[in-house]
């Protein structure tokens, strides 16, 4: 279905000459992992994202349990930017089959790009039906702000941040249709641009609901995470069928943001932008505002 090559696309992303360079030991482990990748298993569980909300987080505290192995990697991608490669691709990433077998274990793959990519639900599906979703949301306003001056911060955005909102439309204009349909289409501005769009969070919620049913999806608050993690780790486990543990509750991957004049005169906008939106998330899951 989605897996056709690409011929401007690399054969292997993890073989690329610049991935070679950087490390050759891990390009040798990467190869025996393709030469096994029919042994190996598949993810039962995703943390699908969205960006900012603790995703990194809840990833470590997972791979503490002792029912969970790692991935080769945190974020596979596999349904956004890989996914005109071979399901034998994306099954290297993960321990062989046997291993969880032995240890009554899963694996996850956890991709914050995948919330809010209009075909992560069809493409997970067709690989993974039974697997679980969990998705993290965030104050949606706070999440714009931190997902801009994380850009700001890696040098993928110059635009000031009054700026890169007004002309979101015009940058994404076109790219979610084109990504859904094609998976030669590059998603990166689409998902490192989207701002607006990845916290209109219960238009990417409906849209899993369709093809997922509601018990395969846990929705979490990130500020419960932040402020009561083991209560919400409790829910995890819970909704995984894991027994309970307690990990390291460090928080990872924590970014800043000023509180200056320019994000503090954007915030009355943000907060009429979001409020129908916000409105149709609280209804459908029975939230208090944030």
């Amino acid at each position: 279905m989605f897996r056709r090559r690409c011929p401007h696309r690399a054969w292997d992303p993890n073989l690329v000459w610049s991935a070679v360079r950087r490390s050759p030991r891990r390009t040798l482990r990467w190869l025996y992992r393709r030469l096994t990748a029919q042994r190996r298993g598949l993810p039962a569980v995703y943390i699908a994202g969205p960006k900012k909300t603790g995703t990194t987080s809840l990833f470590w505290y997972l791979l503490e349990h002792p029912q969970v192995l790692a991935p080769f990697r945190k974020e596979v991608k596999y349904y956004t930017y890989q996914a005109y490669l071979p399901v034998s691709w994306y099954r290297a990433n993960f321990p062989p089959a046997r291993a969880l077998a032995q240890h009554n274990a899963i694996t996850l793959d956890a991709t914050p790009d995948y919330f809010m990519h209009p075909a992560f639900p069809q493409r997970m599906k067709a690989v993974t039906p039974n697997a679980k979703v969990i998705v993290l949301l965030r104050d949606p306003i706070r999440r714009v702000i931190s997902h801009y001056f994380h850009n700001r911060r890696r040098g993928v955005e110059s635009l000031p941040l009054a700026d890169a909102l007004r002309t979101e439309p015009e940058r994404l204009r076109g790219l979610a249709e084109r990504i859904a349909k094609d998976p030669c289409v590059n998603p990166y501005a689409y998902h490192h641009y989207g701002y607006l769009t990845e916290s209109r969070y219960i238009e990417h919620l409906e849209r899993l609901w369709r093809t997922l049913p509601r018990e395969q999806v846990l929705v979490l608050r990130s500020e419960d995470l932040f402020t009561r993690p083991q209560a919400v780790l409790r829910q995890v486990a819970a909704f995984l069928d894991l027994p309970p543990w307690q990990p390291q509750l460090k928080v990872y991957n924590q970014g800043t943001y000023p509180q200056d004049s320019e994000v503090q005169a954007l915030i009355p906008w943000l907060r009429d932008y979001f409020q129908p939106y916000n409105e149709r998330l609280y209804q459908a899951l029975g939230w208090t505002p944030w």
